[in-house]
């Protein structure tokens, strides 16, 4: 900037020069999509997510006896029942853990379900079944390849 003076040297006020067009005008663009990746990945997502798991595998022990009293589904619709309960709880904790660690969820909502099936066959009116168990297992399996499937294509999207 050029400062002009005055008849006894003082400052009186800067010129100003026009704005260069050789210079590159920085634009901003707003993305959608990038910002929600970007909230979807954040730790706070992901962290409620890992919160969200664990709260449904801690109901299933400590709702046992209330749920034995008042049978939610009849007999062939509790499988579906366990398919989405456990496959829900394994999106949730895949997404949680992320790419990494994706063989955790894999192992541990399988032994969550066991354990919940052992648990029923100490409480009156509950019963364990391996074809209960059966169906957390595929919720679980069924969930986990939904993920990866989703995760790569995200991948192959980006870039």
């Amino acid at each position: 900037m050029n400062v002009k003076t005055g008849s006894w040297g003082i400052r009186r006020y800067p010129t100003l020069e026009p704005w260069p067009s050789d210079l590159p005008v920085r634009t901003t663009t707003h993305n959608a999509t990038s910002d929600a990746r970007r909230v979807i990945n954040s730790k706070w997502v992901r962290g409620g997510c890992v919160l969200a798991a664990f709260l449904m595998a801690a109901s299933l022990f400590a709702l046992a006896e209330t749920v034995a009293n008042v049978p939610l589904f009849p007999a062939p619709f509790d499988k579906v029942a366990h398919f989405v309960f456990y496959g829900t709880m394994a999106a949730l904790l895949v997404h949680g853990v992320g790419l990494r660690w994706l063989i955790v969820p894999l192992i541990l909502v399988p032994v969550i379900g066991a354990a919940d099936e052992w648990h029923q066959s100490f409480i009156v009116g509950r019963d364990a079944s391996f074809w209960d168990w059966m169906a957390d297992e595929i919720g679980t399996v069924i969930a986990f390849y939904a993920y990866w499937k989703w995760q790569k294509a995200r991948m192959r999207d980006e870039g």
